[in-house]
């Protein structure tokens, strides 16, 4: 009984705090604005954090460390180009709403369109320092950077859902109770 008093009072308190923080969100503009341009600058710092996890796991050599730092310097110069671009949006929200107009189908198109030629800019300058490193990586460091520069997480694993590639529930469910099953029997 006590547990689910203590349960029910979690979850009340969870769901109160929950809904504190959805009228907080919506409290201000400049609370918006604020966050945004934050989100701005903690891409880069996620992209410079990831930069150093991915050459911790890579373990360059000494002949590696020229390609290393030359990918590195490239895709930490891009990471900071983004950020102020995405600054200079942030700054553009702030303008008074009754001075700004919804922009129209056109000018988003046109947007669109400014924002993927940046992203193939992008592409297109890291691609010679990746294509150098790559090259000198043994096997098992090219296997580390295959598995890290997949494309980027699919949307539902950003969101902490696991991929099934494919298998159902039942099966995987099976397999891993059959794999538990083995291990006891073995010992």
């Amino acid at each position: 009984m006590r547990k689910i008093i203590l349960t029910s009072a979690i979850l009340l308190t969870t769901a109160i705090g929950a809904s504190s923080f959805a009228l907080a969100d919506k409290a201000s503009g400049s609370d918006r604005e604020a966050r945004h341009a934050a989100m701005c600058t903690d891409r880069t710092a996620h992209k410079i954090g990831h930069l150093s996890y991915l050459e911790a796991k890579l373990k360059p050599t000494a002949e590696q460390t020229k390609a290393w730092n030359a990918y590195s310097n490239i895709v930490t110069e891009q990471a900071k180009a983004g950020e102020k671009s995405c600054l200079e949006r942030s700054a553009l929200r702030k303008t008074d709403k009754k001075e700004r107009k919804r922009p129209s189908i056109v000018e988003r198109q046109d947007m669109m369109e400014k924002r993927l030629e940046a992203q193939i800019a992008g592409i297109k300058a890291v691609k010679p320092a990746l294509a150098d490193l790559y090259a000198s990586l043994n096997d098992d460091q090219k296997l580390i950077l295959d598995r890290d520069h997949r494309g980027g997480k699919k949307f539902a694993e950003r969101r902490g859902h696991k991929r099934h590639s494919g298998m159902d529930h039942k099966a995987r469910f099976d397999r891993h109770h059959n794999a538990e099953k083995s291990e006891i029997t073995e010992q």
